[in-house]
């Protein structure tokens, strides 16, 4: 993959799309080259054009119906710590800045919930290396975390240093999605391979799980 800071081009056997970013760092406009020379295009009014891409990437198809915006989701953030938009300008990897993307979208859906607990949706740890922890309905112990490495989006369950939740079995299920087991260390791994629909599930069962 080839990168700036306006555009990503992602290079797969005869298969090139290139990404090109607006200046919030959201998707401006993409093009895709088949390998026969047949072209498509997400132009810069495309709805879901975060779906559109993952499509290309994933080569999964497009959800019918009209996406529907919410507002951003409630969040907190150390001091010194990361903004929204400068963790998802952090991630290099297309496929994995979509993946968060989707992922956000999912988290401020949620965010127009019932809160279920006092903490906020979303804590951004201090820059550069700290991690997004993810509170589905704002219960108090978060399922997972995220973390950039060498621009790449990295996941890593939260059974370890979690106070009273720390070793739960509730855990079990992030654990096995993510190769590992909740009595062991908690890796950080890539997210590449992994559906954010379905961590959004796994994580509010866990998250429901752990925090009974």
């Amino acid at each position: 993959m080839d990168s700036t800071d306006e555009s990503d081009v992602f290079s797969k056997s005869h298969i090139r799309i290139e990404v090109r970013y607006s200046g919030d760092d959201t998707i401006d406009s993409a093009t895709k080259q088949g390998e026969h020379g047949d072209l498509d295009t997400i132009g810069n009014h495309m709805e879901a054009k975060v779906d559109h891409l993952r499509s290309w990437l994933t080569g999964r198809p497009v959800s019918t119906g009209a996406p529907v915006r919410y507002p951003e989701a409630d969040s907190t953030a150390e001091p010194g710590g990361w903004t929204r938009r400068e963790f998802v300008a952090a991630i290099d990897d297309a496929g994995d800045r979509a993946f968060l993307q989707r992922f956000l979208q999912l988290m401020d859906a949620n965010g127009q919930r019932r809160c279920e607990g006092t903490h906020a949706r979303l804590t951004f740890g201090k820059k550069p290396g700290g991690a997004l922890f993810v509170y589905p309905f704002g219960r108090r112990f978060p399922p997972f975390k995220f973390s950039v490495k060498n621009g790449q989006l990295m996941i890593a369950g939260c059974w370890k240093g979690n106070f009273k939740a720390a070793g739960h079995s509730g855990f079990g299920e992030i654990a096995s999605l993510l190769g590992q087991n909740e009595s062991g260390p908690a890796k950080a791994v890539p997210v590449a391979g992994l559906d954010p629909d379905e961590l959004w599930a796994v994580g509010d069962r866990v998250s429901r799980a752990v925090n009974q």
